[in-house]
């Protein structure tokens, strides 16, 4: 299964929180096409997200804002609360089963 945009948004400020990195630097880490690296960019930096720096060299740099640091914390904190939802539902699958191996076998018995 391919990540959802939010997901490629995520990656890749988390791969700016340490530092500023330049383009290939954050396809390289996040495992994107540089393409879809810049195109996911220009919609970070159009919201303030991200922002674009020259070096003196010419060299373009992109590093997260402080606001950009709050959306990532916040979509960090929302995908870890999905993966308790998740892990919630598992368990009360598994005490459902439970329940059910105890109705038909109430003593505990080895066969």
């Amino acid at each position: 299964m391919s990540p959802s945009k939010l997901d490629r948004y995520l990656n890749i400020l988390e791969t700016l929180v340490d530092r500023p990195r330049k383009t290939d630097q954050i396809a390289y880490k996040t495992r994107m096409k540089q393409p879809m690296v810049k195109h996911h960019l220009v919609f970070l930096v159009a919201n303030d997200v991200v922002e674009k720096r020259s070096s003196s060299n010419k060299q373009v740099f992109y590093a997260i804002t402080e606001k950009g640091f709050a959306v990532f914390k916040t979509l960090r904190a929302m995908k870890y609360a999905q993966k308790l939802r998740d892990s919630l539902s598992v368990i009360d699958e598994a005490s459902e089963v439970a329940s059910v191996l105890l109705k038909h076998n109430p003593q505990g018995k080895k066969r």
